[in-house]
């Protein structure tokens, strides 16, 4: 744990707020915990709570240090203080951009000049935010993956005005608090949306087209594919069979197949959006979760992570456990 941490603020007390609020608290920053809304602060608390002791329990975070933790955590609803005296700033709220842009620039005037911005958009270009405001240069995009205070991996990605101290900054910052940061390029979706934007789009033509299911999909990607993914990514992949396979006559026959829309709103992902049927949040999407639990499975989806974190820090992890 670094002894120059610079104090934090995070901008938007939804769930990635929270969770990112706790990410820099457990790596030893003080954070203040912003939200427009009073009455939205104390659960936004009680998650960050929840979170800790969730790591505790298995086995991620000291129990004993529940309270150190915590005290690093304040809230407020008041954008001037939240960020008065920070020396790194990141907004969580929706994925829209005047509304990014909205709330950076006011933050902007209240900080120091040295101070850096962020964002933790998913696919919002990093230049568009920036635009907005007075010191470009000091604008970074640090991408949370949810769950962030599980997910270690986070998007750094610059602008095209972005200083290289910027960068650096919110690299170290992220690499203090225990997350791998890596660098992107600022186009659409960065890399981590971007490949989950391609498998979803040639999975969801197969389904389209009356060949597979999404649940088959699903378990190839659970099961298989991703079982391999923390020891081989694919350009080693690539490497391993050879480029000679890679430009076979098998290959060349696979990629001529896949799909190239360049609108979601042409496949089943905009039919099922035409017919709200959004997903979760409505009740039915690919699947029914009137009929599976959504609680359950982002419980599960959690002890899964976990569990992953677990292994890649060396410890022997029994398959089937679940807490």
């Amino acid at each position: 744990m670094s002894a120059d941490l610079p104090a934090c603020a995070v901008l938007g007390s939804g769930t990635m707020g929270a969770q990112i609020a706790l990410s820099f608290a457990l790596g030893g920053a003080r954070v203040t915990l912003w939200g427009r809304r009073k009455d939205a602060l104390a659960p936004a608390l009680e998650r960050c709570r929840q979170g800790f002791d969730f790591l505790a329990k298995h086995g991620l975070a000291d129990a004993d240090q529940r309270e150190a933790v915590l005290s690093r955590l304040n809230i407020s609803s008041d954008l001037e203080q939240a960020v008065a005296e920070k020396g790194f700033a990141i907004e969580a709220v929706a994925e829209d951009l005047a509304l990014k842009r909205d709330v950076l620039s006011r933050v902007e005037p209240c900080v120091g000049a040295d101070a850096i911005l962020s964002s933790t958009t998913s696919a919002i270009s990093a230049t568009q935010i920036q635009s907005a405001l007075q010191r470009p240069e000091n604008f970074c995009i640090a991408h949370y993956a949810q769950p962030a205070h599980l997910v270690e991996l986070v998007e750094v990605v610059p602008g095209q005005r972005s200083s290289d101290r910027a960068v650096a900054e919110t690299t170290r910052l992220l690499g203090e608090t225990g997350k791998t940061p890596v660098t992107c390029p600022d186009v659409p979706g960065f890399l981590w949306a971007r490949i989950q934007h391609a498998v979803l789009r040639e999975f969801a033509s197969l389904v389209e087209r009356g060949v597979v299911t999404p649940e088959a999909c699903d378990t190839i990607l659970k099961v298989g594919y991703a079982s391999r993914l923390p020891a081989m990514g694919s350009f080693e992949h690539a490497d391993l069979a050879g480029m000679d396979l890679m430009n076979s006559p098998a290959a060349k026959d696979v990629w001529a197949d896949l799909s190239n829309v360049t609108d979601p709103e042409e496949t089943l992902v905009g039919r099922l959006h035409r017919q709200g049927s959004l997903g979760m949040k409505t009740g039915s999407g690919f699947y029914n979760w009137t009929k599976r639990d959504p609680e359950e499975f982002k419980q599960n989806r959690d002890n899964e992570i976990i569990r992953r974190i677990k292994i890649n820090r060396g410890a022997d992890v029994n398959w089937h456990a679940n807490t």
